[in-house]
């Protein structure tokens, strides 16, 4: 079992090291190939997320039907290819369409991976394997910003290349990795014997599966993923635009600095959520998202404030910190509710509830940011943040043990 899980975790690591690896420079690479304004990076952020979050219910459902391992290998495949043409953009609208393809590819990989975690882990060990499974997969995140500042800036000081080549060069590597994780998938993954192919005449009426009493519990992780969606996908792009504009840097320093920000970010994301995997499975999942995602977003509100990059870096680590402290919680109760037979659908649905989240906050956070004030944003997302688990605490309900899916 935990060959599979660590090869499932790489996979679903190499999707985020995709996503982490362009964070220093994507708004960069898009206005040198003509993007024009703040709402186009914006809109470059969320096309990756607009197709992943459309698509991961049906590529879920899917997986449910002819096979996870299957689906996430082709999607693996498809991240392979369109990484190398990414990097081979020549304009803001072929980066704008690669990227719109990649989020395809993620949609295959992410939910049949999620739902294929939980059905080889034993109730109770859940909080433990997924907080393996993300702090795994989150350290593509978190290795991504620091890969691909260190190859831009190998690329751009000593091989000499112009600033737009040493953008694409991380991107090869990129494509690279995702061929690797393809091969361990496809040699370390076995199936739990659980899993059986053919479509379930419920399975296009999931929630006919969840007992009535956690109906609720479903409808408000559901609601609470679009705001971790919005406050996940806004802050990284956001906080480029904004020091770059609030202190005058120019693009190399940029990249530096966020690529650093964001690397230091993301260890301590990782070290956290491997404790937090064990904490969700000794205390109450419920309380814990409520508590920590109320701390994450109040710093959150915090962030523009800060007075310099050196405090917006600590205050990114603390906030990220806590963000860690709910993932294992968050994930594990999902799939304590949701029936084997069924859980790739619902695993794809939540991942379109959180895509929907990421897909509008660049978007709304970039129209804010240039027409009511820089502060503006973050201060919206903490709100909704805070809004959205208060809901969580008032309704959900956890199960018992003899409950757990």
């Amino acid at each position: 079992m935990l060959a599979s899980v660590l090869a499932l975790s790489i996979s679903a690591a190499v999707v985020m090291f995709g996503f982490g690896i362009v964070l220093p420079f994507l708004p960069l690479y898009a206005q040198i190939l003509g993007a024009g304004s703040g709402l186009d990076i914006g809109l470059l952020s969320s096309a990756f997320l607009l197709t992943r979050t459309f698509l991961a219910t049906p590529f879920g459902m899917a997986s449910d039907r002819i096979g996870r391992k299957k689906m996430i290998m082709l999607g693996m495949a498809v991240y392979a290819i369109t990484s190398i043409l990414f990097a081979l953009s020549e304009s803001w609208f072929q980066l704008l369409i690669f990227r719109l393809l990649q989020g395809v590819a993620s949609a295959m990989v992410w939910p049949p991976a999620t739902a294929l975690v939980a059905d080889l882990t034993p109730a109770g060990k859940r909080g433990t394997a997924m907080g393996i499974y993300n702090s795994i997969s989150m350290s593509g995140w978190v290795i991504g910003p620091a890969v691909g500042g260190g190859i831009q800036w190998y690329a751009r000081n000593v091989m000499m290349l112009e600033q737009l080549e040493s953008f694409r060069l991380p991107f090869y590597f990129s494509a690279a990795l995702s061929l690797i994780s393809l091969s361990l998938v496809w040699f370390l993954v076995k199936l739990p014997a659980i899993q059986k192919k053919g479509m379930d005449p419920l399975a296009l009426f999931p929630f006919k599966h969840i007992e009535g009493k956690f109906k609720k519990t479903i409808y408000a992780l559901l609601v609470i993923g679009i705001s971790y969606g919005f406050a996940t996908s806004f802050i990284e792009p956001l906080l480029v635009y904004f020091v770059q504009h609030e202190y005058f840097l120019s693009p190399d320093e940029v990249t530096q600095s966020m690529a650093a920000i964001f690397s230091v970010t993301g260890i301590a994301t990782l070290l956290v959520m491997v404790y937090a995997g064990r904490l969700a499975d000794k205390f109450s999942k419920k309380k814990i998202i409520a508590i920590f995602t109320s701390v994450a977003q109040a710093l959150t509100i915090a962030m523009p404030f800060s007075g310099s990059i050196s405090n917006i870096g600590v205050v990114m680590v603390i906030r990220s910190a806590f963000y860690s402290l709910t993932s294992p919680a968050y994930t594990a109760l999902q799939q304590d509710l949701l029936p084997q037979k069924v859980r790739g659908t619902l695993t794809g649905m939540f991942d379109t509830f959180f895509g929907l989240g990421s897909i509008a906050g660049p978007v709304i956070s970039f129209i804010l940011y240039d027409e009511v004030s820089h502060s503006m944003p973050f201060i919206v997302s903490g709100i909704l943040g805070i809004a959205t688990v208060l809901i969580l605490f008032l309704i959900a309900k956890e199960p018992a043990k003899d409950e757990v899916q």
